[in-house]
């Protein structure tokens, strides 16, 4: 009897605490948000490319849009790349501009159609 009072208590506890912020969780950085959450990048955080990558893509566990990338590498200003109008996908893409051997960081933000926001970010290097 015990036993079942405090696993009902338990998940009583959980449940109200999920629907506290039904978004909880879509504002952290990449690199602990993508086991978790299902948002993947292409790069990949840690990635070492050979060459300029030519697409930052964003896959989501449901339909977004992608609105900014910011890319900053140490000792260049941030580059602000906007994308461009398009409807909501799970799968999301920007085209880069060429980017010269370094280490990068890309600062992406994204909106549902119901108006959430996610963002997150992730490093990689370009060869």
């Amino acid at each position: 009897m015990i036993r079942i009072l405090t696993l009902t208590a338990a998940l009583a506890f959980a449940g109200a605490a999920a629907a506290q912020d039904p978004h909880a969780g879509h504002t952290m950085p990449a690199q602990a948000a993508a086991p978790q959450s299902g948002v993947t990048t292409v790069p990949a955080n840690g990635a070492m490319t050979h060459g300029s990558p030519e697409r930052f893509s964003v896959t989501f566990p449901h339909a977004m849009v992608l609105k900014t990338v910011t890319l900053t590498a140490e000792g260049q200003a941030p580059v602000v790349v906007n994308a461009p109008a398009a409807p909501a996908a799970a799968t999301v893409s920007v085209a880069l501009p060429r980017l010269a051997a370094g280490t990068y960081t890309a600062a992406w933000t994204a909106e549902g159609p119901d108006g959430h926001k996610m963002s997150g970010s992730v490093s990689f290097m370009v060869h």
